[in-house]
């Protein structure tokens, strides 16, 4: 711990020059390190304060000083260069100032070229304004005419619009109108499918019961031949019988 000590007011300024020369510029912090690693010491902050103020006005003046010999010394120096200056600006400003002058002559003939081609532009440019204009004027009617003519189409467009949504749904009520034509098609392909293995069956039972009766009749036939032929038979028999009695 730094032990209480008097430090000097001039030990504290000739510290403050000793931190300048190293470009460390004095301060209560700076200076209370410097005693403090130099020896140890220690005092106040404001003993420290009434010497940096000290050493500052010194300090000041001692600035002021080097300032005023650097002055002395390059004063005629900047006095030459200044004078240097002044002429070469003066020159320059005459080179200027003649360049200048050319270039408003030459300016000026340009002008009074350019006045007798404007002469001539303005006319012209009269007669590209009476066109332009003619030729607006055409446009104008061209674009009446156009936004008349979109007017109509976009009228036509919403007719069209309206009708087609009532197509739409004149297309889904036929479309509705088939899905059940359809069904029904279909349920009678179905029944028609029936009714066709219906007559397969019925042609079929026809077809045995034609030959059924074919077979009764060829056996009538073949019973009704035999009887005739027994009843001939015993007609012969009977009437041998009856002539031999």
């Amino acid at each position: 711990m730094a032990r209480k000590a008097n430090i000097a007011k001039e030990e504290i300024i000739q510290a403050c020059w000793d931190l300048i020369e190293q470009n460390i510029f004095p301060n209560i912090p700076r200076l209370s390190d410097y005693f403090k690693n130099l020896d140890g010491r220690g005092c106040s902050n404001t003993t420290l304060l009434n010497a940096i103020s000290e050493w500052e006005e010194s300090y000041k003046e001692h600035q002021d000083n080097e300032l005023k010999e650097v002055t002395e010394h390059f004063a005629p120096t900047f006095k030459r260069f200044e004078r240097d200056i002044i002429q070469s600006l003066s020159i320059i400003l005459d080179e200027q100032i003649t360049a200048h002058e050319e270039k408003l002559s030459l300016r000026q003939s340009s002008i009074e070229g350019r006045e007798r081609s404007l002469s001539e532009s303005f006319i012209n440019s009269q007669q590209e304004l009476a066109t332009t204009l003619e030729q607006k004027q055409i446009v104008e009617v061209r674009c009446n005419q156009l936004q008349q003519s979109q007017k109509a189409l976009e009228d036509r467009l919403e007719h069209s619009l309206t009708r087609n949504r009532v197509l739409e749904s004149e297309i889904e009520q036929w479309k509705q109108a088939q899905r059940e034509a359809d069904t029904k098609l279909h349920q009678a392909q179905v029944d028609l499918a029936k009714q066709d293995n219906e007559i397969s069956q019925l042609k079929q039972l026809l077809t045995d019961s034609q030959a059924e009766v074919q077979r009764l009749k060829k056996q009538n036939d073949q019973l009704l031949n035999s009887a005739i032929e027994q009843v001939s038979k015993l007609a012969e028999r009977v009437a041998t019988k009856a002539s031999d009695s």
